[in-house]
């Protein structure tokens, strides 16, 4: 046995419960369920996500697009790069794809031609993020241009938060929106609007307009977002040898611990090749036995060596690298997310994303 994930749907499903508390009627959730739902399994979250009415499902691919169709029949918007071939299919598919500059639009409007089809399409703006997206001033022509793409639907408008938990920033972005649609309102039809994301959830809700893109507060792993979320996901793996080393002696690659003391130490199957970043080396703790314990020396691609001295822990004993664990005793403990990401530098999205589409996954509850 190597290392797994264990996701609670019913967890899954109270967080969206949460965050639609959150929004309040008349705002829609559109769900952004790509790369594999950050690692918890598009299809059977996209399930679960369903069944709590959000309105539309958010991906990068055609490829993510279909498996949640095989979920879901709600709208599908495509927010990524497609191919031109891959434009087709998803044009006589039904997917909404996202419209980020001019040349895009000629591509769209052709493809749909031919098909005798007309491409439904979000309008990405370029508010400061400066990756994807149309500046207003193209976004006005485009809007007010609309009979020159006779079969091109533009059904909403959106951007992305370039630090979503930076207010200052947020407020320069929503400026821009507000004077793009002051300036569309004066040429032609105003449209959905979408902008806030996980992170501005609690502190944004001028920029809520008609929908708010949730991802990463599905999972609850970072308790920031919203108060009451709740992790639904919990890594774990297991002890494949325990010794005992002297004192002086080092562990793992490079020997960059050597036990000040003689030691009894665990080996844990993961490593960096199932998503646990070397980068937390040195730094990581896990939970056995509902007691943190830490981890020692370098991590391997496929292995760790934990502490357990005082323990007495045997192989094939069930070792959590993220989320708690009650002991023996009745002792509990537990490992965030959030540290992880302190740890190695990284954003919760990162890791829940490495160990989720690293490992097997084992679903409970949301049937």
């Amino acid at each position: 046995m190597r290392a797994w994930l264990e996701v609670d749907l019913d967890t899954v499903r109270r967080n969206l419960e949460i965050v639609r508390r959150s929004v309040g009627t008349g705002v829609e959730v559109i769900a952004v369920v790509k790369a594999d739902a950050y690692g918890m399994g598009i299809k059977e979250i996209s399930r679960v996500l369903d069944g709590g009415n959000v309105a539309m499902f958010a991906v990068i691919s055609l490829d993510e697009a279909r498996k949640v169709r095989e979920a879901s029949s709600k709208p599908v918007l495509i927010m990524g790069y497609l191919e031109p071939k891959e434009i087709v299919s998803a044009i006589e598919e039904g997917y909404v794809l996202s419209l980020f500059d001019n040349e895009l639009a000629a591509i769209y409007e052709r493809l749909a031609a031919r098909l005798e089809r007309t491409a439904r399409v979000h309008l990405k703006v370029d508010t400061g993020l400066n990756r994807l997206g149309v500046s207003s001033g193209e976004a006005v022509d485009l809007l007010v241009n609309q009979r020159h793409y006779p079969h091109i639907r533009i059904e909403a408008i959106f951007s992305h938060l370039i630090k979503s938990t930076n207010r200052p920033s947020n407020e320069r972005q929503l400026q821009k929106i507000r004077e793009l649609l002051l300036t569309i309102q004066s040429r032609c039809e105003l449209l959905p609007v979408h902008l806030v994301n996980s992170g501005a959830l609690a502190d944004f809700s001028d920029g809520y307009f008609d929908a708010v893109r949730i991802g990463l507060a599905f999972s609850g792993v970072d308790e920031t977002i919203l108060p009451g979320l709740e992790p639904c996901l919990r890594a774990k793996s297991v002890i494949v040898q325990v010794r005992t080393i002297d004192k002086g002696e080092g562990v793992s690659y490079d020997h960059l611990f050597i036990a000040a003391r003689e030691m009894k130490v665990a080996v844990v199957a993961i490593g960096y090749a199932e998503g646990y970043s070397q980068a937390l080396s040195g730094k990581a703790e896990v939970v056995v036995q509902g007691q943190r314990v830490k981890v020692l020396g370098k991590i391997c691609m496929n292995f760790i060596v934990i502490d357990v001295t005082g323990l007495d822990v045997r192989r094939g004993e069930e070792v959590v690298l993220v989320g708690s664990q009650t002991g023996p005793n009745g002792q509990k403990a537990e490992v965030h997310v959030s540290e992880l990401a302190k740890w190695c530098g990284l954003r919760h999205h990162e890791v829940v994303t490495r160990l989720g589409t690293s490992l097997p996954r084992d679903y409970y509850g949301g049937r």
